[in-house]
């Protein structure tokens, strides 16, 4: 599939990632946020993610969202990517006010554009299956341009502590209409959701 030139992605990685500072602490103590780590030994999760975007869209239509504090970390990985296109919060506001400032960013600037979201914290087994199926979802908002289009997986067993899409009428191939979604289940609802074809959600 043709890459879209009317496609932007927004890189979320403005987080602090509290919940792994047990992991991602450094010799020195410094709490290293999670999108700023390896967790399979190789290269971090957001220089992943960058390259997970790039092979969605054009490198240039590409915008990170990182922090203030967090500089000495993002300055490095975003060298050589152009400066109107490094969003810096001045401090956390939370995941909505990270996606907000972005999006009127790239909105000014490309009114019809699609805009794929991709958190920063992800790791990913399998990156030319993610890559394909966000490239499809891409190819979809041809045809359902006013949608918002989520993307789900198929557990490989239960998990309360994530969040669950249930599929309602099927409006295109492998995609469906949203019918609910339920966050942080108890295990024998997400048991139940998985039963009936409930996907989790990719956040």
């Amino acid at each position: 599939m043709k890459i879209s030139h009317k496609t932007w992605a927004i890189v979320l990685a403005g987080g602090e990632g509290t919940r792994l500072h047990g992991l991602t602490t450094d010799a020195s103590g410094v709490a290293v946020p999670k999108q700023y780590c390896s967790l399979a030994g190789g290269q971090s999760l957001l220089i992943d993610t960058l390259q997970r975007a790039a092979s969605v869209v054009e490198p240039s239509y590409i915008c990170v969202v990182v922090a203030a504090q967090h500089r000495r970390w993002w300055e490095p990985i975003c060298s050589r990517m152009p400066k109107s296109r490094i969003i810096v919060q001045p401090r956390n506001c939370g995941t909505g006010n990270g996606v907000l400032l972005p999006l009127l960013h790239i909105l000014a600037r490309d009114h019809d554009a699609h805009i794929v979201l991709l958190p920063s914290d992800h790791y990913v087994r399998d990156e030319s299956a993610l890559a394909s199926s966000l490239r499809q979802a891409v190819g979809a908002l041809e045809d359902h341009p006013d949608e918002v289009l989520v993307l789900g997986m198929h557990p490989e067993d239960v998990d309360p502590d994530l969040g669950y899409i249930l599929p309602g009428q099927s409006i295109g191939l492998n995609i469906s209409k949203v019918e609910r979604f339920v966050e942080k289940p108890s295990g024998a609802a997400a048991r139940q959701l998985l039963d009936q074809g409930g996907l989790q959600g990719i956040k």
